[in-house]
């Protein structure tokens, strides 16, 4: 197979079938014999490690005839801490300041509005921005799933300064009719001083006047009642105890699933090089 300065350069040759020649690694048992394929050690890749190498030979089958074949196979894995520090670890930290308008004050609108709109906008820019730097596919990922719920904690904590904001205009109605009414029935109900020598005076003037008053007296005695709603209140302390619990709960039962997975798929590759190395 040597030929001397052919085309520059020494080649193997690929032409001829496994009748004229077949290509094996070289063993370490021969006693000229290195090592077959080598690594350098000193080889680093910005998002993914090396992990091992699989040397293997074979026997393409083809029109023209059978041919021999030699093959090696280099496996990586992916880096987990470029992702966590500029995936994961800012997805949380947006969430967690999302949670920061609970103890804003109901009235400071325009605090809380900011800091939804913000959050949510966040999210977005993590969302479009994981996708761009991953290849396209058809189905969804991991990563995913956490910042797809991600961007559902940060909208529902918008949601839910909408549902306070709701809650305290209607309370702030409900108890402007309430003074509204308590007003009516003390200006109906304030005691007349009349001397004794004028009641019977006073009694005429009554039955003259009973017809204008008489609807308004039936309405100022009608009793006035609040119609039971949750409080504004309420609903930022009962949010500052749910979404903290459901974003935990989340997190717990999405790092069980992803590294059991993540340990039952490692396990099938190697078993499935075992069988070809």
């Amino acid at each position: 197979m040597k030929k001397k300065m052919f085309e520059r350069e020494n080649k193997i040759e690929d032409g001829y079938t496994t009748a004229t020649i077949h290509y094996h690694w070289c063993s370490v048992k021969e006693p000229d014999c290195k090592k077959a394929v080598r690594v350098e050690e000193n080889i680093e890749l910005p998002s993914y490690r090396f992990a091992h190498l699989c040397v293997n030979q074979t026997v393409a089958t083809t029109a023209s005839g059978s041919y021999s074949r030699l093959w090696v196979q280099f496996s990586f894995e992916r880096e987990s801490g470029f992702y966590m520090l500029q995936i994961f670890v800012p997805a949380t930290l947006v969430v967690f300041i999302s949670w920061v308008s609970f103890w804003i004050n109901r009235d400071s609108a325009p605090s809380r509005t900011v800091i939804g709109t913000m959050t949510i906008l966040s999210e977005t820019h993590l969302l479009t921005g994981t996708n761009r730097r991953l290849p396209p596919v058809s189905y969804i990922k991991a990563v995913d799933v956490y910042l797809g719920f991600c961007y559902l904690i940060v909208s529902m904590a918008l949601i839910e300064y909408a549902c306070v904001a709701y809650a305290t205009k209607k309370h702030n109605d409900q108890m402007k009719k309430f003074r509204k009414r308590e007003e009516t029935q003390t200006q109906h109900q304030q005691p007349q001083l009349q001397t004794p020598d004028l009641l019977r005076d006073a009694r005429i003037d009554e039955c003259t006047c009973e017809q204008g008053t008489s609807i308004l007296a039936t309405i100022a005695k009608r009793p006035f009642k609040l119609r039971p709603c949750v409080k504004h209140s309420r609903i930022d302390l009962i949010a500052r105890f749910v979404f903290p619990i459901s974003f935990l709960l989340f997190n717990f039962i999405y790092w069980i699933v992803l590294l059991s997975l993540a340990g039952w798929l490692n396990t099938a590759a190697q078993e499935a090089e075992d069988e070809l190395c």
